[in-house]
């Protein structure tokens, strides 16, 4: 699977491992504690201030032979200018210029992604890891017409006029009404199909919008949630629970707090943290089967799996402690390489603090003191 072999070049980052050592195998957690919950919060923020993008991109230039550091902007803007004007013969957009001088790479407009990539020579793995390490995001959404047409060129080496060729030639292709094709056949299909006008006919056929991505995330999702809603329901001393107050339950029971609008939010805490936390709108939206991001979709899923194994497995000593996290872990990650989603990173500022919570006698009440300081 792509994502995985991709992914294990991220866990041989010396840096990474100190991050999972710091969060995971120092003393337990205690949630009462405020230098505890400050401490985990400041490993957090301290990711969040890496300048990633940057630090991949300066990497990425070095080693094609241009030497320079995350302060050598001026050098990075210069030649990523160059790079889009002779490798794919059009000018660097804006929004790219702009993360470079110090914004957050976007993510929705994934064109800009792939074409930085493409810009810069990187083949299908290294495009995998970049979107993963220093865009903190997933790369090769298959269903996505524009996704799969960067897969189908950087996998077996087509130039850049093929993408261009390619995008507008299946621009009026129709979006499929149900999903027929698991994602990992699809990508199993494009590795086999090393013909332009094959690959053009298959996609024809595979074209579905962005409601239609991530159902197999979906599903789980809805199994996590009725065992939350499960375990609401057994603890509450009500024998009648309407739809909408169970919804603002679950949120409670996810995050420690009932969610209120504006009045909920979260400051205090990483941005990649913050943003995309299910609330009872997007909780709605993703039962209901409304179009969400991939963001939320994957918060969501991990936040649902943390309460569930957590309000089982019970922490009871160190020894109990650490093996309850890794077989959380390995659960988690098995869950999210299932769905084609990011495995868990260390320098992800929310993977980080949620397993730095789970380095606790009491998992939950961790995060619940962890959520509770971000709305202090």
């Amino acid at each position: 699977m792509e994502n995985s072999t991709a992914f294990s070049e991220l866990f041989r980052d010396e840096y990474t491992e100190n991050i999972f050592d710091e969060a995971c195998f120092g003393e337990p957690v205690d949630y009462e504690s405020a230098e505890d919950i400050v401490n985990g919060i400041k490993m957090a923020l301290s990711l969040e201030d890496r300048p990633v993008f940057l630090e991949g991109l300066a990497e990425r230039l070095t080693h094609l032979g241009i030497p320079c550091t995350v302060s050598d902007t001026d050098t990075m803007l210069s030649e990523i200018r160059s790079c889009f004007k002779t490798k794919l013969g059009k000018s660097c957009p804006r929004t790219i210029l702009e993360w470079i001088r110090g914004t957050v790479p976007g993510t929705v407009n994934r064109l800009n992604n792939y074409d930085l990539c493409f810009s810069l020579d990187m083949d299908c793995k290294e495009t995998s890891v970049f979107f993963q390490k220093n865009f903190l995001t997933l790369p090769f959404i298959l269903r996505s017409r524009l996704d799969a047409v960067f897969f189908y060129c950087l996998y077996h080496k087509r130039p850049y006029t093929t993408v261009v060729n390619m995008l507008k030639e299946s621009e009026a292709y129709p979006v499929q009404e149900t999903v027929h094709t698991e994602t990992m056949q699809i990508k199993a299909k494009i590795r086999e199909i090393d013909d332009d006008e094959e690959f053009l006919k298959y996609l024809s056929t595979h074209c579905y919008d962005s409601h239609q991505q991530f159902q197999k995330a979906k599903s789980i999702i809805m199994d996590e949630l009725e065992q939350v809603k499960e375990a609401i329901i057994n603890e509450s001393v009500s024998d009648n629970i309407s739809p909408d107050r169970l919804t603002r339950l679950t949120v409670s029971a996810l995050l420690g707090y009932k969610y209120q609008g504006k009045e909920s939010k979260i400051s205090g805490l990483p941005k990649h943290f913050t943003e995309s936390l299910p609330n009872d709108v997007t909780l709605g939206k993703i039962v209901n089967d409304g179009t969400v991001s991939y963001e939320l979709l994957r918060k969501t899923l991990m936040l649902l799996k943390f309460y569930n194994f957590y309000h089982e497995a019970k922490n009871t000593d160190v020894d109990t402690i650490c093996a309850n996290l890794m077989d959380f872990k390995d659960e988690l990650n098995i869950v999210l390489d299932s769905c084609g989603f990011a495995q868990i990173y260390m320098c992800h500022p929310f993977d980080c603090l949620l397993m730095y919570c789970a380095n606790s006698y009491d998992p939950i009440y961790t995060l619940y003191s962890v959520t509770e300081y971000g709305r202090s």
